[in-house]
């Protein structure tokens, strides 16, 4: 607890916020069916494309000088739909990126990306962690 008694809010920056939702875009987009998968499936995490997405996101984020914690980015993707499991990968990598792994991975995102979410994030709150209500209010230690 800080000393003005209030905890400290824990949030992602606008321009976070938004690269997440081009990420969940890209993601989640549905790419043609091949033959071998008669259900149409969507490749979600596991495919290499959205793993170059994933990757690339979080590197212009860093080098654009954006603070990003990966349990916030990984609650953010859960609040939003995301199955557990792929929510947990983009956790792994922000913290792999975040920690300085140079990753081999293509950008589709292109070098003007941190430009465009700035302007989408123009005007919006930062997002702000709700908790975990299923476990009721956090115990915090006095100062």
């Amino acid at each position: 607890m800080t000393k003005s008694g209030t905890p400290p809010t824990r949030g992602l920056d606008p321009v976070v916020v938004e690269a997440l939702k081009v990420v969940t875009r890209f993601v989640n987009h549905r790419r043609r069916p091949k033959v071998w998968d008669k259900f149409h499936r969507q490749q979600r995490m596991h495919d290499s494309q959205s793993r170059d997405c994933v990757i690339a996101a979080f590197e212009h984020l860093r080098h654009g000088g954006y603070e990003f914690q990966p349990f916030l980015v990984r609650r953010w993707a859960l609040a939003n739909g995301w199955k557990r499991v792929d929510a947990q990968l983009l956790d792994d990598y922000a913290a792999g990126v975040l920690a300085g792994v140079r990753y081999h991975h293509a950008d589709p995102l292109g070098r003007h990306a941190v430009r465009q979410w700035k302007a989408d994030a123009e005007g919006r709150q930062a997002w702000l962690d709700p908790g975990r209500p299923e476990h009721g209010t956090p115990l915090m230690r006095a100062d």
